[in-house]
């Protein structure tokens, strides 16, 4: 048996290594994927993960006609690539969207492989484009990606929400494959204090991250307490998110790039929250950050909608804030106890180990796996 991953986006291959791990107990498996980082701009053929590198062309901004042509470029690369063999499975990530259009015309030529669609991000809805997404060329855009979407046999969405957004909730096709860590909880040392409030942002500071949110939430509790806010990561807004939230009297401590797990832990100990924040406009249910800080153990103050915002009004993980209702909850956050947030801690930690762990991905797997074979 011979299993085909098909990845256009490094950022997507710790879900890679995983799959490849599964496949490779029950087939013969090769990774194809672009030789173009987008996390970096540049060409890279580094990761031990890939089997077959593709020539893509390379782009610099990610709102771009030459990102959408890098896209057609290897989607177009990889259909007659692939095509030179016989497959029994492709498991294949979208975006890009057009994947969707040149693996359909695989699976017309090879009926017998089990189509895979793994649909990681929806784009245009996860954009914060909004008055964009309902005009040209965005709608031909999201065409590509749905024309062809249920030729596969299977298809896995990252969260529940992009199966509300799709309108298959009851289609019998779609299953949820959550996202999952490798990494397992460390022991937590506590540092927090019930006198002053600590935060912490994790990740890009970038175009999609609610700075107004933000600063309008940390000047609400500073009414109440002393305020700290804690940087990990870099991006084009982290100058902008300093300046507006110092200018409310609020401390920063930049930390900078940290990737190290227990490095990361040390510093989630000394915050009370974690803020897993985005600008409404953005269609999106759940996010690696949301698993970092999950994994950390550390609550969270939440703005994304779908499955996070369903976590944490039914398992005591943090809270979902709407912008008209930072004022309450930023003085609720800042009247918990102790306590209160060591039982949140307890409850995202007990999450984490329940949904998100690569036991519990695997499970998904082997169940798919065995109705689709």
């Amino acid at each position: 048996m011979k299993v085909g991953i098909v990845c256009a986006f490094d950022t997507y291959f710790d879900r890679v290594a995983l799959l490849k791990e599964f496949y490779q107990k029950r087939a013969q498996v090769k990774v194809i994927a672009s030789d173009f980082s987008h996390r970096k701009k540049e060409k890279n053929r580094e990761s031990s993960l890939v089997d077959e590198w593709i020539d893509t062309k390379p782009y610099y901004k990610n709102l771009s006609v030459a990102r959408l042509t890098s896209h057609y470029d290897f989607s177009k690369k990889a259909e007659k690539l692939l095509e030179t063999e016989t497959w029994d499975v492709l498991h294949v990530f979208v975006p890009c969207n057009s994947l969707v259009k040149f693996m359909a015309l695989i699976k017309h030529k090879q009926p017998k492989t089990k189509l895979i669609f793994d649909l990681i991000d929806l784009w245009p809805e996860t954009m914060p484009i909004s008055k964009f997404k309902s005009v040209f060329p965005f709608t031909l855009w999201k065409q590509i990606r749905d024309k062809d979407l249920d030729q596969a046999d299977l298809i896995f969405t990252e969260c529940k929400l992009y199966q509300q957004v799709l309108q298959k909730e009851d289609n019998e096709k779609y299953k949820v494959l959550y996202w999952a860590r490798q990494e397992k909880p460390l022991e937590s040392h506590l540092q927090i204090k019930d006198i002053e409030l600590s935060f912490c942002y994790l990740g890009s500071m970038n175009h999609i991250i609610d700075i107004d949110f933000i600063e309008k939430f940390l000047s609400a509790c500073q009414q109440y307490r002393p305020v700290t806010l804690h940087l990990i990561g870099d991006g084009e807004s982290k100058e902008q998110l300093i300046q507006n939230v110092k200018r409310k009297g609020v401390q920063v401590i930049d930390h900078q790039k940290v990737y190290d797990q227990k490095k990361k832990q040390e510093i989630f100990d000394q915050c009370n929250y974690a803020l897993n924040v985005m600008k409404k406009s953005v269609v999106v249910g759940l996010t690696m950050k949301s698993l970092d800080y999950m994994c950390g153990q550390i609550p969270l103050i939440n703005t994304i909608g779908g499955d996070t915002r369903e976590f944490c009004e039914t398992c005591n993980i943090g809270f979902h804030v709407a912008f008209d209702q930072i004022e309450f909850y930023a003085q609720k956050v800042c009247t918990q106890t102790l306590q209160e947030q060591y039982e949140q801690r307890k409850q995202i930690k007990h999450l984490y180990e329940t949904v998100f762990t690569k036991d519990s991905f695997f499970k998904t797997m082997q169940d798919a796996w065995e109705k689709l074979i």
